[in-house]
């Protein structure tokens, strides 16, 4: 099983950083690799090469039978070297993964087994083609696997669990809403499934059994998708952390509207879910409802996003540019509000049409999509992959795109945007805050070195947010480093995307289509020829 490496230069390619303050190979395990392993036989010798840790050797490709890749489409790059490489080798290979929705062209196009959707399901006609040889195979796994009798995990298969930062567990599948940008509910539904709570804690079990301490990610796409289980799970895991002295704190994705259930809060800070990534996209309700993002819409989002910090519970976010109807102020208003949410680790982005959605295939029809760019989920280099409907051309985007994320990682710009956030947090278990600070303890020292003396730039910054956060806050130690080594990476990854845009502008060629708008009536015209 290879997992390919994620580009270097992405928004969540924390690698460096993890190696250089936590002095870990990697983020995260590949979770559905160890998921699969479990429904092979015990007759089926299965080894897992992580290319984000290290590539996998010559006896490797020499011991292998049969290689399985699962790829995001942000690991294409990776992935068609993999594949170079298992042709070279001559050796067959199934490819799995949200890849094959997206691009199922590229999939298909040497593989000799393709499964596309969930891959619970199509597990026996899989291993039956491969005892017999049957090559050419494609498997519709679907997106209604029953989760509660989805398997535990293989997690002994890592080779060493504590080269991860994080370990992941998922709940859930599938989401209730409906964004018309989303890939999720396209491949998993919005019908959300979940696991029960037994489950999630003999998986947690296996972790602490084999020696992992520390972050738990729940690798839903939203967690809150069905309140009412999130909220059982939540009691439980309380009680088990408690009961097996605390050696999980979790992270996850919710959507904003987790902040108007009190006893959800309550439940999420009693299970020490510390951190939580939330779809903000814009603060704009007009745009929010052009993208069909009605669970935003309610409410102010400042006040939301101050509820949940008084529980205790840290957040990062992202933020969109490029929805129909913009006007140029856009970029002020992303600015004003990001600043005023204290948010540090702002993802923003430029919206991409990924392929099989709502939007590509909305823009198809209003042929508005442009097929000579690039896309790829998580980094904008070349931006939007569409021609854009308001007063804006996508080079006023790129310029503007640069400009604000700039301005959003100057050292000044971003520890006074997350202090007050900081000083608010509250609730953080008071009773746990020295076994924080001595978790914390060595990440801290090394942040202090490297932003506090090493790097130019910020280093007064950087003190006086610390000294602040120690006199005032002490609860919100862990949020500020976390905030402070996405910082430190994040500075280079903004000047980097910064240079790559600003050359790919300087360079563009007329089939690049930078200085053009589409109004309601030409798309209207479009879509009635079609």
């Amino acid at each position: 099983m290879i997992y390919p490496q994620f580009p270097e230069e992405n928004f969540w390619n924390t690698k460096p950083v993890v190696k250089l303050f936590a002095h870990r190979a990697a983020v995260m395990p590949p979770l559905g690799f160890l998921t699969i392993a479990s429904y092979l036989p015990p007759d089926f010798e299965v080894r897992i090469a992580d290319r984000n840790i290290a590539e996998e050797s010559e006896g490797d490709w020499e011991w292998a039978d049969v290689i399985f890749f699962s790829v995001m489409l942000i690991q294409i790059d990776d992935f068609q070297v993999c594949v170079r490489n298992a042709l070279a080798h001559r050796k067959p290979f199934a490819v799995g993964g949200p890849l094959t929705h997206a691009l199922p062209e590229l999939a298909l196009a040497d593989a000799d087994w393709v499964c596309f959707g969930e891959a619970e399901s199509i597990m026996d006609d899989f291993v039956a083609d491969l005892r017999a040889g049957r090559r050419g195979r494609q498997y519709q796994g679907g997106n209604q696997t029953n989760m509660e009798s989805v398997r535990l995990p293989r997690f002994d298969l890592i080779p060493n669990i504590n080269d991860y930062l994080v370990m992941a567990v998922q709940f859930s599948r599938g989401c209730p809403f409906r964004c018309e940008f989303c890939d999720i509910i396209e491949i998993y539904g919005r019908v959300p499934r979940t696991k029960t709570p037994v489950q999630v804690l003999d998986e947690l079990s296996a972790l602490k059994a084999l020696g992992f301490r520390g972050f738990v990610f729940l690798v839903d796409d939203n967690f809150i998708g069905n309140k009412r289980k999130a909220k059982v799970l939540l009691g439980e895991l309380a009680d088990w952390n408690r009961d097996n002295g605390y050696p999980f704190a979790f992270s996850t994705e919710a959507s904003i509207n987790m902040a108007d259930d009190e006893e959800l809060l309550r439940a999420m800070s009693r299970a020490r879910l510390l951190n939580v990534f939330i779809g903000i996209e814009t603060p704009d309700p007009r745009l929010l409802k052009t993208t069909l993002k009605n669970q935003n819409i309610p409410g102010d989002p400042l006040e939301k996003l101050r509820r949940i910090r008084g529980h205790g519970i840290h957040m990062s976010a992202g933020f969109i540019l490029g929805f129909d109807g913009e006007t140029r102020d856009v970029f002020e208003v992303q600015r004003s509000f990001i600043e005023a949410s204290g948010i540090g680790v702002a993802m923003v982005g430029l919206l991409q049409a990924i392929p099989h959605t709502q939007l590509s295939r909305r823009l198809e029809r209003e042929g508005r999509l442009l097929e000579n760019v690039y896309v790829r989920v998580g980094v904008t280099l070349e931006g939007m992959n569409f021609i854009p409907k308001g007063e804006m051309t996508r080079r006023e985007y790129l310029e503007g795109y640069c400009r604000l994320v700039e301005h959003l990682y100057t050292p000044e710009n971003f520890f006074a945007r997350i202090l007050p956030a900081l000083l608010a947090l509250d609730n953080v278990h008071r009773g746990l805050l020295w076994a924080q600070v001595r978790e914390q303890y060595p990440i801290l020292l090394r942040l202090c070195y490297h932003l506090g003396i090493k790097v130019r730039g910020g280093r007064l910054r950087f003190w006086h947010a610390l000294f602040q956060v120690l006199r005032r806050n002490p609860q919100a130690l862990r949020a500020f480093a976390y905030d402070s080594y996405h910082f430190y990476r994040l500075r280079e990854h903004v000047a980097y995307v910064s240079n790559q845009l600003k050359t790919y502008l300087a360079s563009a060629t007329p089939d690049d289509v930078l200085d053009e708008v589409i109004t309601d009536e030409e798309t209207a015209a479009v879509s009635a020829s079609r």
